[in-house]
């Protein structure tokens, strides 16, 4: 979960998925209020898993010959799985870091 970097308090798991899910700018802390930024490497870490993702459901697709129906339940399954548990991987700074 994230840790407020200003009053290092663990946000909970509700307000840090609605807050994560858009990675634009700041993010307010529930508790102490101050702004706080989504870390360089959580933002190359989601870029990662997006990758994987893709490598999953295309994989998938080519190796299994899942029929339509049956990949887009798979992908709907691995998106749903990945955005649940992407807040419990999420650090947070007090500053707004370049990705590169």
């Amino acid at each position: 979960m994230p840790v407020c970097q200003n009053c290092h308090q663990k946000w909970p798991y509700s307000k840090a998925f609605k807050r994560i899910m858009w990675f634009n700018g700041a993010m307010e802390c529930p508790h102490c209020g101050e702004k706080q930024y989504v870390t360089k490497n959580t933002r190359k870490r989601s870029a990662s898993l997006s990758g994987v993702i893709s490598f999953i459901i295309i994989f998938s697709a080519l190796i299994l010959d899942l029929s339509f129906t049956s990949l887009a339940i798979l992908a709907v399954i691995v998106f749903i799985s990945a955005s649940l548990t992407m807040p419990a991987g999420v650090r947070l700074s007090n500053n707004d870091e370049p990705l590169w």
